[in-house]
């Protein structure tokens, strides 16, 4: 071989370090890749998981919401069940024997029935007789000049009041006491005056 058939490749030190320097670069970049696809592959099965849990939650919900609403007046509806059966004995009661006491006996018994099943869901009534109003349970439909009754005190409850779990659901009712008050005519002019 000649001197002249062979062709040198002059290459300088300091682009073979680049040259080393940028296959360096470039596998720590394809490491790089690799490790990010991996943890975009973990990701991607995370959310798939996640979105499977998810989709069989809702399912399980709907579920329970159905079931509910189902059977969620299964409990009333065993509280209302003692109605039908005082119904039936006082029905039985008025064909062997019909008289106004059977019948209110009957009234009394659903009446009590009732009182329980308000209990129960925490229901409680509002006591007003004999009592000074507070405009934070009752409602004045009326007020009633007289002296057989302080000023301010409940003279009648027109319609019971109800109170949820101690929050006021319904106000009573009532007619309140106020004095007294007498008409007088001195010197041609009305006037009135207030017993105390």
């Amino acid at each position: 071989m000649d001197k002249t058939d062979e062709k040198r490749i002059r290459i300088n030190v300091a682009d073979l370090k680049n040259l080393r320097d940028s296959a360096r670069r470039l596998k720590k970049a394809e490491e790089s890749m690799v490790l990010l696809n991996k943890q975009v592959l973990e990701i991607k099965d995370k959310y798939l998981r996640l979105a499977a849990e998810f989709d069989n939650y809702k399912k399980r919900s709907e579920k329970e919401k159905q079931e509910i609403f189902r059977y969620g007046t299964e409990n009333l509806v065993m509280q209302l069940i003692p109605f039908d059966d005082i119904f039936e004995s006082v029905l039985k009661q008025m064909e062997n024997k019909p008289s106004p006491e059977i019948i209110h006996q009957g009234l009394q018994m659903l009446k009590k029935e009732f009182a329980k099943i308000l209990e129960t869901a925490g229901v409680s009534k509002i006591i007003s007789n004999k009592s000074h109003f507070d405009a934070n349970i009752h409602e004045a439909s009326e007020m009633i000049e007289t002296s057989d009754y302080d000023e301010g005190q409940i003279v009648e409850e027109e319609r019971a009041g109800y109170m949820l779990n101690g929050k006021i659901i319904r106000p009573s009712l009532v007619k309140v006491a106020k004095k007294k008050c007498i008409k007088t005519e001195d010197d041609g002019k009305n006037s009135s005056a207030c017993k105390d």
